[in-house]
């Protein structure tokens, strides 16, 4: 690598590492997070292994190694995840220059920097930033050419599968040098093509798929379960269709080259998400972070299509490529503010303020609140009711509680995906008095604060 190019480098994995390290103790736990945080915790006292570490155990043995040499908190819990993220970007700058032009390299790389769903993935106490770099050495050493490691290239992906069962995914795309060329263009076509007649039926009725992912796009509406809108709508989202647009020229680009590296790299940014997206039409539940381990492919495609277009169409290339560095900066401003995370934390130090520590509390992520509150003097043996347990009887019971009762939900939630229930009850009896978190910058979809609502009368008769 000449010196400038090796400057241009350093710069990215420079970004790459300011940007998984930068806050990565002060954002609270949010989300599946408190799991990782308890299950750590038994792992390293010696207790029966729980159930996400037996499923998923790499993840959560790098967590806990972690941990375990440096203590748990936020940071310690989430080291391992940055440091995958951040080895991620570097395999992507330095690896397979035998078949991967350098330039085509650079761009993937600075994509995978600057992204911000591969930022929040790397700043998760999960599994999916352990698995990532080992997702990327699976497409990396499997593709044709010298430096092709069949061996190491099943070997990570074992480890890929060790953390998520999810990366068997990517066993198509290993599999294929067994079949030979040319590539298989047709059947890789003809299986999108299968989908996207799939997707279009469904659009047909009014309650289609396709129809709710513009339903609540228009509406800016959290999807509220993990079906195949909700996949949808995350993968394109966090992808982001510049992304996905060049990823289709690096395709035809490649196709039109008759590479065997553009085929294979084909295959592994296609097939995952479609795979998962065929699962979520069947009624599984799928996130669309499960398909995180398709996007090294794709950003190396994205590469190469923008490389294509400057050799090409240099204007279109300048405008796609400025349109990706514009694209997520939004939502790259809204990750330095909060994390791209609900302040949990502060939640609890609100209750903690402004609530007794007899009072009735309610709250969306209910453990992680109520992990953080017993960390304020007075509140150490407080509960906090789960909003989906609460019963007709429940209800009724806090109505009447001597008493006060306070309920705290996420705002990006309220229109529509909480119960219509549990809804109507806050709308007819309760007050919002709080919101807790940062506002989202402009274009930006996701709303991270907690609304807080105080009961606003005792309602005598109700309960007890």
């Amino acid at each position: 690598m000449t010196p400038r190019p090796r400057l241009w480098a350093l710069l990215i994995l420079a970004l790459a590492a300011w940007w998984r390290l930068a806050g990565l103790g002060t954002w609270s736990l949010d989300g599946d997070e408190v799991y990782s945080w308890y299950d750590v915790q038994t792992l390293l006292a010696g207790g029966d292994w729980p159930q996400g570490a037996r499923t998923q155990p790499l993840g959560y043995l790098a967590m806990a190694g972690m941990v375990g040499l440096a203590g748990l908190d936020e940071f310690t819990l989430r080291l391992a995840p940055a440091l995958g993220g951040l080895a991620t970007v570097a395999l992507l700058l330095f690896m397979r220059r035998d078949v991967l032009p350098t330039g085509t390299a650079m761009i993937a790389a600075a994509g995978a920097a600057l992204s911000p769903w591969l930022i929040y993935l790397s700043q998760s106490a999960r599994f999916y930033g352990v698995m990532m770099p080992l997702a990327t050495l699976t497409i990396l050493w499997s593709l044709p050419g010298p430096g092709r490691k069949p061996l190491a290239a099943t070997a990570a992906w074992m480890g890929a599968m060790a953390c998520h069962p999810t990366a068997a995914t990517l066993g198509l795309g290993l599999a294929l040098p067994l079949l030979r060329p040319p590539v298989p263009w047709r059947a890789l076509m003809a299986c999108s093509g299968l989908v996207l007649v799939v997707a279009g039926g469904l659009s047909l009725a009014d309650d289609g798929a396709l129809f709710k992912v513009a339903q609540r796009v228009l509406q800016n509406a959290d999807p509220g379960q993990y079906d195949a809108v909700h996949f949808v709508l995350g993968l394109g989202y966090n992808l982001g269709p510049v992304v996905g647009m060049l990823a289709l020229v690096g395709m035809l680009a490649g196709r039109r080259a008759g590479g065997p590296e553009a085929g294979q790299l084909s295959v592994f940014g296609v097939f995952p998400p479609f795979a998962l997206l065929g699962l979520a039409l069947l009624g599984i539940s799928v996130h669309q972070r499960y398909a995180v381990v398709a996007v090294p492919a794709a950003l190396l495609l994205a590469g190469s299509g923008l490389a294509y277009l400057f050799r090409e169409r240099r204007k279109a290339a300048l405008i796609l490529g400025a349109a990706a560095l514009l694209v997520p900066a939004p939502a790259l401003l809204a990750h330095a503010r909060d994390g791209n995370r609900h302040d949990v934390r502060g939640v609890a130090a609100w209750f903690a303020e402004h609530a007794s520590s007899t009072d009735l509390l309610v709250a969306d992520e209910h453990g992680t609140v109520e992990l953080y509150l017993h960390r304020h003097e007075g509140f150490g043996a407080t509960a906090v009711a789960e909003d989906t347990d609460l019963s007709e009887q429940h209800r009724q019971d806090y109505l009447g509680n001597k008493n006060d009762c306070w309920v705290a939900l996420k705002l990006s939630r309220m229109n529509g995906a909480y119960d219509t229930e549990l809804m109507d009850w806050i709308d007819e009896f309760f007050t919002e008095v709080a919101r807790v978190g940062v506002a989202p910058p402009p274009l930006v979809r996701h709303d991270n604060r907690f609304v807080i609502f105080q009961r606003s009368e005792r309602v005598l008769g109700s309960g007890r």
